[in-house]
């Protein structure tokens, strides 16, 4: 039983702050990894219930504590671990966001220019030096004045995209009339969740 209850806390914990790892920065061997712990946990609640209710229930009245452990773990790495993930990957966002706005503005005034004339089309932006962790970044220009920026996240993981962009233009403006935006434009990146002001995440996984 002891032996058990250590080899749940361990898995347990290296899951959760796996897991948690992901949603701040993904990795692919960390992704991997989070799963693989995650499905062991699983594994370990149908072996601990199983053997608690036959053997160890014999011998102590904590036989249940096993079980009730690693279904804890098992809840705070899919519940409580990307919530914290996306709370801790915000506050990093707020560090760095001099460096993204200093992007932004510099589109906007012009002392940043596109790689091609991006009139309402999101094209490659060319900088100097780029916000930490972030692989590439794309804008458009808008006739009012108004832009959208990207900022797609430098990560190792296959087929994610994920990263910011900031957008401000009108009703009227000709990035809006042409759907530039993510939400429309970039079907395979779904999942748009609001961060302050007119930043946003965007992502095609869910949660991230």
């Amino acid at each position: 039983m002891k032996k058990t209850s250590w080899a749940i806390v361990v898995v347990g914990v290296c899951c959760f702050f796996l897991r948690l790892s992901t949603y701040v920065m993904p990795e692919f061997l960390c992704i991997l990894l989070s799963t693989l712990l995650l499905v062991a946990l699983v594994v370990l609640l149908v072996v601990s219930s199983r053997v608690g209710f036959i053997r160890w229930r014999k011998s102590s009245h904590l036989w249940p504590a096993p079980s009730l452990v690693c279904l804890a773990f098992i809840l705070c790495a899919y519940y409580f671990a990307p919530s914290m993930g996306r709370y801790i990957s915000d506050w990093k966002f707020g560090r760095h966001l001099a460096e993204y706005s200093r992007v932004v503005n510099g589109l906007k005034n012009g002392t940043i220019s596109c790689a091609t004339p991006c009139n309402a089309n999101v094209e490659v932006i060319e900088v100097t030096s780029r916000p930490a962790h972030i692989r590439d970044i794309w804008g458009a220009r808008c006739d009012d004045n108004g832009v959208i920026v990207l900022f797609r996240v430098d990560t190792d993981v296959p087929l994610l995209h994920e990263g910011y962009f900031f957008k401000d233009y009108g009703v009227t403006s000709n990035c809006n009339i042409r759907s530039v935006s993510p939400e429309v434009s970039w079907p395979h990146v779904p999942y748009i969740r609001h961060i302050a002001g007119q930043w946003y995440r965007f992502s095609d996984q869910p949660g991230l």
